[in-house]
């Protein structure tokens, strides 16, 4: 529905955009062709008038134009061009009652003319008759000429309107995209610690009724840790769509001592896991970009790294400055990867095997995207049943 809408609207601006450029197109032929016509008639008229001033007698006036004198006084016949045919003849004696002056006239079989009088100084009056039928010809070149002009434009009108109509809502596509794509990954990712919660708190409030206060310590603390849970899926959602749209923060980030925050925001998670897990990094490893993108990527990759860890395992996090990069890896000697997985690693919602962590997943897909949001890339090594590390390798600040 939503892509038929877009659909419908593109094709609409094509037509819109199309429509006005063809009307300023065809203002703008209209337009030359009205002066290109004015401009024709101004030379005509300048021509007659120079023949009439410079004709001596009427035998041999330029081509396809014809003349005519009256003596002084208006006494005797009018001289008329040899060569002029017997409509000619009759439109010429017909200027001699007419004021000076321009007039056209109709001399047979579709032989228009215009004729233009004057009286010259010894008294005598003079007329000239031209052709109109060159002019008519080039006046048909022209407008054919416009219209193929015209046609052209229109149909560079239509590609130009194509390819602007698909710029202006290819924008609109993505946002829908986008938007579809996170209520796809909140649906996902929200469905089953919603149902846990649920499901405990139900759990909870029928033992409520039945134990004492003191004894449903246990189910509140796992109530609580459900509700942790399901916040950082909420927040790996959120922190995941601004990765790929919000343009990378110029601040300044101590990744070394953003990854010690996240090694003690974790070690409750891992000592229950018992699973040791320990941080060593250089004393500043300082890189651009977004903190709490950057504290959401370290996070999950040592959920990820302490899901899959044994008990009595262990999980080291090291960050350390390389060559202009900082690299910060997160190492496990849990269960491992099979190399056949690295390319689907990063999948959204692609489960490995073994382990409770999200080894892939939301979580893994949330590590790339912020890695590229901040021109960065993301390492992966490991064997089964011989531990995992991933390098997230970011340009240093």
């Amino acid at each position: 529905m939503d892509e038929g809408r877009l659909t419908r609207a593109r094709r609409r601006s094509v037509w819109q955009t199309a429509a006005a450029i063809g009307a300023v197109l065809l203002l703008a032929g209209g337009l030359m062709f009205a002066l290109t016509v004015r401009e024709q008639s101004r030379t005509l008229d300048a021509q007659l008038r120079q023949v009439l001033v410079q004709a001596e007698d009427v035998d041999d006036p330029p081509p396809g134009q014809y003349l005519a004198r009256w003596p002084a006084g208006g006494s005797g016949p009018a001289e008329v061009t040899p060569a002029a045919s017997p409509e000619l003849v009759r439109v010429l004696g017909d200027a001699a009652g007419r004021r000076d002056g321009r007039f056209e006239a109709d001399a047979g079989d579709d032989h228009p003319v215009r004729v233009l009088v004057d009286r010259r100084g010894d008294g005598s009056r003079w007329a000239v008759a031209a052709d109109l039928r060159p002019l008519g010809d080039e006046r048909r070149r022209l407008a054919g000429a416009l219209l193929l002009a015209e046609l052209a434009g229109l149909a560079g009108a239509l590609v130009a309107a194509t390819l602007l109509a698909r710029r202006a809502v290819a924008p609109l596509a993505t946002a829908l995209t986008l938007q579809r794509r996170f209520v796809a990954d909140a649906s996902h990712e929200l469905r089953t610690p919603l149902t846990v919660l649920h499901t405990r708190a139900q759990l909870l409030a029928r033992r409520a009724r039945r134990r004492p206060a003191a004894e449903l310590a246990d189910d509140l603390d796992r109530l609580v840790a459900d509700t942790r849970v399901l916040g950082e899926v909420v927040e790996d959602l959120l922190v995941s769509a601004a990765a790929e749209q919000q343009p990378l923060p110029e601040t300044v980030v101590d990744l070394a001592e953003l990854a010690r925050a996240v090694v003690a925001s974790m070690a409750p998670y891992a000592a229950q896991r018992q699973v040791e897990l320990s941080v060593g990094a250089d004393p500043t490893a300082p890189v651009r970009g977004a903190a709490t993108a950057l504290r959401r990527a370290l996070t999950a990759l040592v959920d990820n790294a302490v899901g899959h860890v044994p008990p009595g395992g262990s999980v080291r996090v090291s960050v350390t400055r390389d060559d202009g990069r900082v690299l910060a890896r997160v190492a496990d000697d849990g269960v491992g990867l099979d190399p056949a997985d690295a390319d689907r690693l990063f999948a959204r919602f692609a489960h490995g095997e073994g382990g409770a962590g999200r080894r892939f997943g939301l979580g893994l897909a949330l590590v790339q995207h912020v890695a590229s949001a901040h021109r960065g890339t993301v390492e992966v090594a490991g064997a089964p049943g011989d531990g995992a590390t991933f390098t997230l390798v970011l340009p240093a600040a």
